[in-house]
């Protein structure tokens, strides 16, 4: 059992001033009030634990290899991501 959920885990980092991305994978169905509350803590992006979902989030990690300029160092702010 994990010390902390992913909402009460997302919770934290927003109310520790972290403002990078968060995805959050869940199993829970759109609708559900336990999903709901887990986007609503302050994730970047939610997606299932499906390939759809896998697959978003090696769409979104890619983004910020493409966003990176060789030397540059990497930004502080991650890239928009538009939410399907």
């Amino acid at each position: 059992m994990p010390v902390l959920t992913g909402e009460k885990a997302t919770r934290q980092l927003r109310a520790g001033g972290f403002k990078g991305m968060i995805i959050g994978m869940t199993g829970d169905p759109h609708g559900c009030s336990e999903r709901d509350e887990f986007e609503a803590a302050g994730l970047s992006l939610c997606v299932d634990k499906d390939t759809p979902g896998i697959h978003r989030v090696v769409q979104v990690l890619g983004s910020f290899a493409l966003e990176e300029e060789p030397g540059a160092g990497r930004s502080s702010s991650p890239p928009e991501v538009p939410i399907d």
